[in-house]
């Protein structure tokens, strides 16, 4: 190993160190993450409540989504995630998005075509991940509701395949 990049994995640490306590907190000490309510975005009832909670997720392994407005590499994960849902359909993707405004967020997800619930993230959930967290990102939850992991950046389909099935997360079709 080089000493520079000794240097660098070493800078990284202190940032995943603070992000995975975060995140664990989030989950041991704040609401359980079903029970965030968040506003959603692209309601299929324009009549009913668009503060919904992710109660229906529960017991359900899932990816969270996080993408922003004009953000082309959350563009290229979003395709990702629509070309998994056939080689992983018993995986649920639900898009966060964050810094940009409500319209905003929703001229993002009618770019990119959207067919997954998506929400704005709400503050708790923002404050978990860090306001300046890279995007895109995701988190896995088990179906137990537990975090898995997490991915910062763009991830190639055949990664976050590789990444579900070293977590035995056995979602995918062979």
């Amino acid at each position: 190993m080089h000493t520079s990049d000794y240097d660098m994995s070493f800078s990284l640490l202190p940032k995943t160190l603070v992000f995975s306590i975060s995140i664990f907190s989030f989950l041991v000490n704040a609401e359980s993450i079903y029970e965030q309510t968040m506003f959603r975005l692209n309601a299929e009832n324009n009549s009913g409540s668009q503060t919904q909670t992710l109660t229906d997720y529960q017991g359900k392994t899932f990816i969270t989504a996080f993408f922003m407005p004009n953000c082309k590499w959350c563009q290229r994960q979003h395709k990702v995630l629509n070309k998994m849902k056939s080689s992983c359909p018993a995986i649920k993707t639900i898009m966060l998005g964050v810094q940009g405004s409500k319209q905003k967020l929703r001229q993002a997800l009618q770019r990119k075509k959207n067919t997954f619930p998506a929400y704005v993230a709400n503050n708790t959930i923002v404050k978990a991940v860090g306001a300046q967290s890279p995007v895109p990102m995701m988190l896995l939850f088990n179906d137990k509701g537990g975090l898995v992991f997490k991915t910062i950046g763009y991830t190639p389909k055949e990664k976050l395949t590789a990444l579900l099935i070293e977590h035995n997360i056995n979602v995918c079709q062979t």
